[in-house]
This record gives C-alpha cells, structure tokens and sequence, in this order.
C-alpha cells in the first residue's frame, strides 16, 4: 500500500491555484464521495471496500498508486494542494471528520473503469476589498464557467454558501455532490407543506448533464474598519457513477419469511425465528440485518408450498405480528384463505401465483391516476432503473415532471388529457420495469382498464419505441382536441357546425348496475353509458342530460370534471385515427410467454407464442376498446376464465385493485359462476403512502403466493448496510452543519451507469 499524509497551510501552494487559475483550460477531476471519514487503508474500511466499493477494489489503484490523505483545515489550500497531487498522478483523499472525498484525474479513473459521482471542471478564487459580496460571486463564477468552458444557461443549479467555516464548507460541498450523484432536487423547506415530498429525482430536458455551480463566499471588516471579501466558485458536473441503492430493508423496515410445506412446518419456522430473534442483541444494529439476510439468503434455496412474510417496524413489533401470526395459521390453513396485517405481514393457504398456478395477471389503470409527488422516494433505491430509463428516453416528459412535481398540489390534476395519458404510461411502465428487471417477475396475462391498454403495449416489451408516442399525444388533435378540449368528434356526432356554442360536457360515477341506465338512454341522446366497473357505472356526455338522468333514477353522481369523450358513440368518429395513432413498431423478438386481453375481446388472449402480434393487431385492440364502452367487470370476469386469479396493479394509485376487489366481492354474493374463481389483488403503490412500504408490502404478498421472483435486491441491499455498520463508530457522530439527510448521510456507495 502507498500512502502519505499531508496537512497543508493556506499559503503553501498559492502559486499552483495561480497556474490552475491563469491557465484557462478545465479541471479534468473525478470525485467520489467515500462511505466513512477513515482513511482508506484503515484496515476496517479495506474490508468492507469489496461490497462498498467494488469498482475501486476490483482496480486495486490504493496498492498501486499513492493516496494523500488530506484533513481539512484551509478549504482553499486544501483543494490547491489536491489539484497539484492528483496532476502528479496521486489519489487525494480529503476528509472532515463526518465526510470525505476521493480525488483522481478523470483519466485515471476511466482507465480504471471507476465511474466518478461527479467531475470538478473548474475552480476559481477571487478575494476584494469590497462590501459587494454578490457581486464579486457572479464574477467568480463568470471565470469558473469561463474556465470550464460552460455557459451561463448550462448550469441546472446555483448554489451560495455564505459565512461558514473550512469543515461547513467541505461537508456541505460533499452533501451537494452527493445530490448530484443520486439524482436528487431538495426544495426549500420553506416552500413545502408537511404532506409534500421534501425531495423528489432531479429531472433535466433529454441528454442534457445536471450541472452544479457552487459559491463559498466570506466577507469580514478588517481593524482599520475596511471591508473585504472572498469567493471560491466551482463548476461541478454529474458524473457517470451514482449513489447505490438505499436498502428496501433495514432497522426500521423488517422483513423476514418462513416457508414450509404444511401447517407444522410454517408453526415450526415461527417457532425457530422467535428463538432467533430472542438469542440476538437486538440493540445492535449488525446482527439484526444479518439475521434478516441470512433469512432471506435461506428462503432464496427453499422451495416450501407455502410462504409467510412478516414485516414491522422494529425488533418488538416484530414480535407482536410473530404472536399474530401464530394464531392465525391454523385458522387460514383450514379455511384456505389469506391473513394480513397493518404492518404488512401476509400469508395465504392458497397461493395463485406459483408456476403450476400460471395465474399471474398484470394490471394497468387508465387515465386521471396520477397524484402530486408520486414516486418522489423511488429513485434512492433503484437509481439504476432511473439511470436505464434516461438512456432510453426523454424521462422528465415521461412523467410530466413540471406538473406531477409542480409546488402547487392543484396543478398535476388539472393536467389535459393528454399529459395525463402521458404520465399514465410512464408511471405504469416504470413500476413495470422495476419489478421485471429489478425482481425478475414476468406475468402470466396483462390487460388494462382503458388506456392502460396502451401502458400494457408500451411497459412489457412489445412496441419498440414507446417514448415516441410522448410527443404525439401531447400535440395529436385526437387528444388535444377531437375527444377532449374542443371535443370535434362529439359536434360531428351530433351534427354542429362552428357556430354553435361549445359543449359542456362532463362525466359521473354512480351506483348502479348498467340495465336501468341503459334502459333510460333513449330519452337521453346526449348521455352515454361509458364504463361498467362492478356495482358502479360511469355515464358521460351532456352535463344537464346526465344529470337529468341522474335525477330520474333518483341517483346521486360523483362529478368528474374531466372533459373526454373516450367510451361513447361520438368516439367512433376517431376510430380509424386511433389506429393510425397506435400502428406503431414492434420489437423485433417479442415476449411469447404472456397472455394479452384486451376489453374489445375479452374471452380471447392475444399472444405471440404462434406469431398472431402484429402492429395492426394491437392498434385496432386499443382502438376498438378507445371508441367503445369499457366493461370491465366482463374484463376481469374474461381474464379469470382464461386462468388469471393474481392481479398485480402496475401504475400509480390503486384503483383498478379497489375496483377488482369490489367485482370479486359482488360475485360471491350473488352466487355467479365468477365467483367460484380465486382472487386476489396486489397494489404495488398507493397514494398517501410510504412508496417502499407499500412495494415491500406488494412484495411480501407475491413472496406468499409463490410468485417467482429474485430477492436479490433485498439480499444486495442488507449486505451493504451490514458492511457499512462496521464503519459505524467513528462515522455515527454529528452530521454535517446544514446537512440535509440524517439516516442515510453516510450511507453511500458508488456504482456506475452502463
């Protein structure tokens, strides 16, 4: 190991910051936020390197190449003692006592195929006898952007940072690195209610950097009363790297499970976790994450008929649903019916999702599902799907990130039709992505409530460019206009020309079954039924002769407020531009495993295992459900006669699960031939809860009903967290002055993006 140590006044290298300065050309530096303050050949972090930092392991630069470890004292010296180290081909390591950087030349670390968290590009210093501090701050930055050839409108964000001692302004230049690395806008406190996301993904406009310009600023008045001043700008850019996953389980999100193939074995199982639990102290935070991973590392090579996850909170909850859950096996396995908990403990004697059952049914919800600040903590814990999803396409147009991330709570409902089609899709299609890619689950059938038909095309591997149709739904006047806005297609319907006044139109849900509204319909032409769901319906159309309808059943109707046309008579008029619109490329080797049901056919799968997929074939099925009423009771009822007994809700909300809960429960009271049929519903987010929570929940609910899937996720995340309790001690002190993140602060590590 080569290392030495090097404490640096503030004059000692003036003249190289004077040569970096005067020369004009960009800083070309690698920076990697460390997981602890130590020095990195302590011998504690050279252990945990392998799984904190496997890319800086695995290129075994710290045996090679020789590291100068830096406290800082003078944060300016500092970083002109750095910039002349790493010229001289030497790894800088610069720490407070709670943060710490890695400083290399961008060459070396690419050659190391090291992916960096950020690059520093430029670094300026300007000090005046002056009472204008902001002033002198744009002009500093002016040279620093100058230097790293940038221009002003370049930057995604300007940060000042007054007044603050040497370790304020390093910890705080390490808190906003990390930003950069993980990808993550924090608002100002100020500005957010209590039920607001105080942070959410950094989203930028397609293929452009996330730029950071940062200004340390001091000014003080000498003893002869004149007043002075001091700038040191940077001009830092995102890095190819980015911040590991969060683990999806940790102290205070438990999760364990017992599997076995009978009643005595799950009781046994139980019985042995309690006796586990109770021999580990359970005060320490190590052995109770390595109790958890060693219990899913155990459940990844067993193969029981049956599943209990069990999830809670802490140690002595955990308990507490053990006791639960003790009691209630007998009773569910003689009755062959589920049991869940608050906390999110689950277990059912009849799984449906295991590869004998083949019952696993993807869900996707129409339009009008999104909410405010959904997704806002998702991309911590997959930053690797998120950075995927920006390679492939435009992801802030994909959610609509101005509106669903607005400050104003009001905007992403008020949003048109068509940016709401939009940030359908993509919330469907990320949710999708994370549970194929990430957990290795793959549906059995998948059908939509809908547009959710589109979302199914787009998230499971059929259309080749999905990304494409962002732009054509937010301009196509099948959107913007025909069957919403203006509404065309309802004034040729209906026969009126330009002159007559605009529509009001409006739709209802109501409690009803569909036979007395469709037996009122004649007196009403101007009132469709548009959607069948269970024990409600939805009419459309004419504000005043949908509720003059309303009011001759003598019903109460739940306003929409939403202007759109789909799943009435007028829509035909557009069927022929429907298909045109979603006639789009498919992929080349399509998925041949999954059943699709789409509501115009609702009794015949459509499936690539002969070859019957083509282009054609899913535009006229989005078209012909689009431009006709939606049954989705006859949906579900077709999906469970084709086999589908687990259905999985893939978007925002979860509505289609509250909806398919309701179906189920009306058919087993009336006595039907449906509701001989299992079935069971999984939402993988809902609005008002903890994302992680409610995936972990989803989660432990396929876990029991034997869906095939990979806890690798879970496993990798636990090992990271296990690795960094060794590094605990000395890194569990004070945070940061100003530091925004308390549990996770430390808690980083590196990855790179593909």
């Amino acid at each position: 190991m080569v290392k030495s140590t090097q404490t640096v006044s503030p004059s000692a290298n003036a003249s190289v910051s004077d040569q970096v300065i005067k020369s004009g050309m960009p800083l070309r530096i690698a920076l990697l936020v460390l997981p602890t303050a130590r020095d990195l050949h302590a011998p504690e972090v050279a252990q945990q390197l392998p799984r904190l930092m496997p890319e800086l392991h695995n290129s075994e630069l710290l045996h090679t190449t020789e590291l100068v470890t830096i406290e800082v004292e003078d944060f300016e010296a500092n970083l002109t003692a750095t910039i002349e180290a790493i010229e001289q081909g030497k790894l800088v390591q610069i720490s407070t006592g709670t943060s710490s950087l890695l400083m290399m030349h961008a060459l070396k670390a690419a050659q190391n195929r090291i992916h960096p968290h950020a690059q520093l590009a430029a670094m300026q210093i300007q000090a005046e006898s002056t009472s204008d501090i902001t002033t002198l701050a744009d002009a500093t930055m002016s040279r620093a952007l100058n230097q790293a050839k940038r221009k002003p409108d370049s930057v995604s964000k300007r940060v000042d940072l007054p007044q603050l001692n040497s370790t304020e302004q390093f910890d705080l230049v390490c808190e906003l690195i990390k930003d950069l690395a993980s990808r993550t806008h924090h608002r100002d406190p100020a500005s957010v209610s209590p039920k607001q996301a105080a942070s959410h993904y950094w989203f930028t406009e397609h293929h452009q950097a996330r730029v950071m310009a940062i200004n340390l600023t001091n000014s003080a008045t000498t003893t002869e009363g004149a007043d002075t001043a001091n700038c040191i700008s940077f001009v830092v850019s995102q890095g190819t790297g980015f911040i590991a996953p969060k683990s999806i389980i940790d102290s205070k999100r438990l999760q364990f499970i017992v599997s076995a193939d009978s009643q005595t074995g799950l009781l046994a199982g139980l019985d042995k976790l309690r006796a586990d639990l109770s021999a580990t102290p359970l005060i320490k935070r190590e052995p109770l994450l390595t109790l958890m991973r060693d219990n899913l590392l155990a459940f990844e090579t067993a193969n029981g008929t049956y599943a209990i996850t069990l999830q809670a909170s802490s140690p002595e909850a955990m308990l507490q649903e053990l006791d639960a859950m003790v009691e209630a096996v007998p009773g569910v396995m003689s009755e062959k019916g589920q049991y869940r908990t608050p906390a999110g403990s689950y277990f059912t004697a009849e799984p449906l999702g295991s590869t004998d059952q083949n019952g696993l049914a993807f869900v996707y919800p129409g339009v009008g599902t999104v909410y405010s600040d959904m997704f806002s903590e998702l991309h911590g814990y997959f930053p690797s799907l998120y950075s995927q999803l920006e390679r492939e396409g435009d992801l802030k147009s994909m959610f609509q990130a101005d509106a669903i991330y607005n400050l104003d709570p009001k905007v992403a409902p008020a949003m048109p039709l068509g940016d709401l089609a939009i940030a359908g899709v993509g919330s469907s299609y990320l949710l999708t992505q994370l549970l194929v890619k990430e957990f290795k689950i793959t549906p059995n059938f998948a059908l939509g409530y809908s547009m959710g038909e589109a979302s199914m095309w787009a998230s499971l591997g059929v259309w080749k460019n999905p990304h494409a149709l962002i732009e054509k739904t937010k301009t196509d006047p099948l959107f913007t206009s025909a069957i919403s806005g203006r509404l065309s297609a309802v004034r040729l319907a209906w026969q009126l020309d330009e002159s007559a006044a605009d529509i009001v139109w409006n739709s209802f849900v109501v409690r009803s079954a569909a036979a007395p509204i469709q037996a009122l319909l004649p007196e009403f032409p101007h009132a469709y039924l548009a959607i069948i769901q269970g024990d409600t319906c939805v009419i459309a159309g004419c504000e005043t002769q949908c509720r003059e309808l309303l009011a001759k059943m003598k019903k109460r109707g739940i306003a929409a407020n939403r202007v759109t046309a789909m799943h009435t008579t007028p829509a035909l008029e557009e069927h022929a531009n429907v298909i045109a619109f979603y006639t789009q490329p498919l992929q080349e080797s399509l998925p041949t495993g999954i059943k699709f049901i789409s509501a115009a056919s609702d009794e015949t799968a459509i499936s690539n295992a002969q070859g019957s997929l083509d282009s054609q074939v899913v535009a006229r099925s989005i078209a012909d459900t689009f431009c006709n009423t939606l049954d989705f009771t006859s949906l579900i009822h077709g999906a469970q006669s084709q086999g589908a007994k687990l259905f999985v809700e893939l978007g925002a909300d979860r509505q289609n699960c509250t909806l398919i809960d309701k179906i189920a429960k009306l058919d087993r009271s009336c006595g039907s031939k449906s509701g001989c049929y299992p079935c069971c519903t999984v939402p993988v987010n809902a609005k008002g809860g903890d994302d992680i929570t409610t995936l972990l929940k989803a989660l432990g609910q396929l876990i029991s009903h034997r869906v095939p899937l990979s806890a690798a996720p879970l496993i990798d995340g636990l090992n990271r967290e296990i690795a960094l309790t060794k590094l605990e001690p000395r890194a569990s002190g004070d945070g940061a002055a100003g530091s925004r993140h308390s549990e996770h602060s430390m808690k980083q590590t590196i990855q790179g993006e593909a």
